[in-house]
């Protein structure tokens, strides 16, 4: 995500004045929305709502991009490239939701937790 994230913000710079507020804007908050939401869910157990919450804000960055398009701002070949590129994260996003779905809640632990030995995480700092 990070990559297109940066590609993203590349072409915003290009597009006129008068979409630049509007349209380019609202994609790059949109693609931010997505990559924040991807990394916090990476580091909580319930995932869920986080995975969701990407996922709605990359169909929103793809509906910015195909009105940026229609603007003449984007390039069909560039529209061609963001849609292939989310639609590939959109997937893995799916995937995840559906991995969630067959595992138990019991079983959702965070990357600290996997990392840490049993019984120090959370505890407070003693000394």
């Amino acid at each position: 995500m990070e990559p297109l994230l940066v590609w993203v913000m590349q072409r915003a710079e290009d597009f006129p004045k008068k979409h630049k507020f509007s349209v380019a804007d609202r994609w790059i908050e949109a693609c931010l929305e997505a990559l924040t939401a991807l990394v916090e869910a990476a580091y909580v157990r319930d995932k869920r709502g986080l995975l969701m919450q990407s996922s709605r804000a990359l169909v929103r960055a793809r509906v910015l991009a195909r009105v940026a398009t229609t603007l003449r701002s984007l390039s069909n070949e560039q529209l061609a490239y963001f849609e292939r590129e989310s639609v590939e994260i959109g997937k893995m996003i799916g995937g995840w939701l559906r991995a969630l779905a067959h595992r138990p809640a019991d079983n959702s632990v965070t990357p600290a937790e996997r990392s840490a030995p049993r019984g120090e995480v959370g505890q407070a700092p003693t000394g």
